[in-house]
C-alpha cells in the first residue's frame, strides 16, 4: 500500500551519515499466494498452510506473512559466530556504505543486462533487506520477487530514501537457507546471489540447489568481491589523502568502524580468484555464458 505518511515524516529530518538506521517493514505477500512454489526442504514433501504454520516434514512458524524454514541443525558453530558478526555490521550499516555500493549493483545491472528483465519470477538468495527489487531491476513492477536469506533485516530508512518504491513494492519473504531452498524443482526464471556466496557455510550445495530450482533455460548471477586489498586499485598517494577534504571523513568513518565493529572480517570464503566458483557452476551442470572481472569484483551468468 502506498503511504505518502512514510515519506513526510523524513521530510526535513536530517541525516547524520554515521546515524544508526530506523527500520520499516515492507509489503510482504501472503504465502498463500505462493504456497504452490513451496516444499518441505529437508524431505521435499508438499506444504499444507495451518493458521500461522506450514506443515511438512516440520512444523515452519509464519511470522508477518515470513515462513521460516531456518534450522539449528544445518548450521555449524563456525558459521552462526560469523553471522552474528554479519548481523551487527547490518545494524550499523552507513549511508557511506550505502552510496558506495550502489555503483556495483548499476554496473551489474546494466552491463549483465540482466536488470532489464521483465515478467519474469526472481529468487534473491542472501538479499538481505531486499532492494535489489528496486536498486538492480529497472522496471521492478513488472518483477516476481522473491527474497530468501536467513535472517529477518528490516529495510533501512536510507534504502526507502533513495529507492521510495522499496516501501510498497510486493515481495515474497521467506527466511531460510541457501544449502536447502524450500521450493520446488523448475520455479524461477533468474536467481540472483549478490555479495552473498562468500557469507554461506556451503556454497558448493547452494549452486547445486540453485540449478535445482531454476526453470530449463533459466539463468543464474552470482557476484562478489575477491581478496584483492582495495588500496592495489588506489593510485592516490597517502600524501593526497592526508591534505584532501574527505580526511576528517575518514577519522569520523574509522571510529564508527571500531565503535559497531564494522570492518571485522565475517566471510566464510575467501576467493583469490575465480576459479572455485566456474568448477562449481560446470559440476552443478550450468553453462557459463559470460564470465567478467572488474577491479576486485567479479560475476558469472549461467544458465540451466
Amino acid at each position: 500500500m502506498k503511504d505518502p505518511q512514510l515519506y513526510l515524516e523524513l521530510i526535513d529530518k536530517e541525516r547524520n551519515i554515521y546515524e544508526l538506521a530506523k527500520l520499516y517493514d515492507q509489503n510482504r505477500k501472503p504465502v498463500l499466494d505462493y504456497i504452490s512454489l513451496l516444499q518441505d526442504p529437508y524431505n521435499s514433501s508438499e506444504l499444507l498452510l495451518s493458521k500461522s504454520k506450514l506443515k511438512g516434514f516440520k512444523d515452519y512458524e509464519i511470522y508477518n506473512n515470513i515462513p521460516n524454514f531456518t534450522s539449528n541443525e544445518l548450521n555449524s558453530s563456525e558459521w552462526k559466530r560469523l553471522n552474528k558478526q554479519f548481523l551487527n555490521y547490518h545494524k550499523s550499516l552507513s549511508l557511506y556504505t550505502l552510496i558506495n555500493s550502489t555503483p556495483i549493483i548499476n554496473f551489474l545491472s546494466i552491463d549483465t543486462a540482466l536488470g532489464f528483465k521483465k515478467n519474469c519470477k526472481v529468487l534473491d538468495v542472501g538479499g538481505g533487506t531486499g532492494h535489489t527489487h528496486a536498486s538492480f531491476f529497472q522496471y521492478p513492477e513488472e518483477i516476481e520477487y522473491f527474497l530468501l536469506d536467513p535472517n529477518l533485516r528490516l529495510l533501512h530508512d536510507q534504502f526507502i530514501r533513495i529507492y521510495p518504491k522499496l516501501s510498497y513494492l510486493p515481495m515474497a519473504h521467506i527466511l531460510g537457507n541457501a544449502e536447502k531452498l524450500p521450493f520446488k524443482e523448475n520455479s524461477f526464471d533468474l536467481l540472483l546471489n549478490i555479495s552473498a556466496i562468500d557469507h554461506l557455510e556451503d556454497y558448493e550445495k547452494f549452486i547445486d540447489e540453485a540449478f535445482r530450482v531454476l526453470k530449463n533455460g533459466g539463468e543464474f548471477l552470482i557476484s562478489s568481491h575477491l581478496d584483492v586489498p582495495i588500496a592495489k586499485n588506489d593510485k592516490t598517494r597517502t600524501s593526497e589523502k592526508v591534505v584532501s577534504n574527505s580526511f576528517w571523513e575518514r577519522i569520523a568513518r574509522y571510529k564508527y568502524y571500531k565503535k559497531y565493529h564494522v570492518g571485522d572480517d565475517d566471510h566464510t570464503l575467501h576467493l583469490e580468484n575465480v576459479n572455485p566458483i566456474k568448477k562449481s557452476l560446470i559440476k552443478s551442470g550450468f553453462k557459463i555464458r559470460k564470465m567478467k572481472v572488474f577491479k576486485r569484483y567479479f560475476y558469472f551468468i549461467a544458465e540451466k
